[in-house]
């Protein structure tokens, strides 16, 4: 307990050092007493890998039901959380393997450092992998701590739409290889309650991990080190001025030592 209390010391420090992390919601900040909540269900299937697959491989599959809600504790200052319900099911050697249950809690804060003609923001973000066994037939997760540190631009352009531009360090405890990620995101309005969004959100290991992972671990989206670029395009529509739902299919376009495939997933959404 001594030496974990450690690490997580030492993440936290250096997360914040870097500067602060999240994704999901762009620069913007929620109002003080404002929330955007999500419930999404998600279905990946793939029996196909950048490079080659563990020996054995046949197909793996995710489906899983996630939680995303951010809360404004201030006009500049944003909580935000995720966790998902899991289930695993992974084929190889003719063998079929399954794992139910709550993968890893993210939980982090967003603070807007400049809201004018753009918006600036820096946030953090810690991965508790706490509610899940590390002996699973199919992990839920690779049952280490990460904290993300990531800067954030936002600007809008009226009827053109939105841009985002995301950079970010994922410091990554035990043997995964720490992550520099990106995103790229484009948004805008179709029809007066529709919008589509576009991103390119990517993730590329640095090279310092103590080994290179496979798909013989059982999940073999959890391998220890690898790059993927993925395409993200959502069509969603305000039902009401506080509920929306939402489409999205997320192909995994290139990539190493992971899965090919496409990620379809329906969200509804709640904010005010």
């Amino acid at each position: 307990m001594l030496e974990q209390g450690r690490k997580l010391a030492t993440a936290a420090i250096l997360g914040f050092a870097v500067a602060a992390s999240s994704a999901q919601a762009g620069a913007w900040t929620q109002k003080d007493g404002g929330a955007y909540q999500k419930l999404s269900f998600n279905y990946f299937s793939s029996d196909e890998a950048f490079g080659a697959p563990a020996p054995g491989f046949e197909q793996f599959d995710d489906r899983n039901l996630t939680y995303y809600g951010e809360f404004g504790l201030r006009d500049d200052l944003t909580l935000f959380t995720s966790v998902a319900g899991k289930s695993l099911e992974s084929r190889s050697g003719g063998e079929t393997f399954k794992t139910t249950g709550i993968g890893d809690l993210d939980l982090g804060l967003r603070y807007n450092l400049v809201s004018s003609s753009y918006q600036l923001s820096t946030a953090l973000l810690f991965k508790a992998p706490y509610f899940y066994g590390e002996n699973d037939e199919v992990p839920l997760g690779n049952a280490q701590e990460d904290v993300e540190s990531r800067l954030l631009f936002g600007k809008g352009f009226g009827p053109w739409g939105y841009i985002g531009i995301e950079l970010g360090y994922r410091f990554r405890l035990g043997a995964p290889a720490d992550e520099f990620r990106y995103l790229l995101e484009y948004g805008f309005k179709v029809l007066g309650s529709g919008y589509l969004r576009a991103k390119l959100d990517g993730i590329q290991g640095i090279g310092n991990g103590r080994s290179v992972g496979d798909a013989s671990s059982g999940n073999p989206l959890l391998n220890l080190e690898f790059n993927i670029g993925k395409l993200e395009t959502t069509v969603g529509w305000w039902i009401t001025p506080k509920f929306a739902a939402e489409f999205t299919a997320t192909n995994n376009l290139y990539g190493e030592n992971t899965l090919k495939g496409v990620n379809y997933m329906f969200a509804v959404v709640y904010a005010y």
